[in-house]
């Protein structure tokens, strides 16, 4: 899943998405790969992905994500 929100989140450092957007990214692309997405599985990966600095959660309306995490997570 982590790998799943990091794909979703804007590709620049900064810039910010709301968690219902990135949510729903999410869960599109989990459909398509023939899994449901638990609400609660997302918030965890969510919080894992803030306690690693990959993102940074301001409040529900804005989520960004980090340098560190963009680099991480890259191809």
């Amino acid at each position: 899943i982590k790998m799943l929100i990091m794909e979703c989140v804007p590709r620049e450092p900064g810039r910010k998405t709301t968690f219902e957007a990135l949510y729903s990214s999410v869960d599109s692309y989990s459909v398509e790969l023939g899994y449901d997405l638990e609400r609660c599985a997302f918030n965890r990966a969510v919080n894992t992905l803030n306690s690693e600095q990959c993102l940074v959660v301001f409040g529900a309306s804005d989520i960004r994500p980090t340098q560190y995490g963009l680099n991480a997570y890259s191809d």
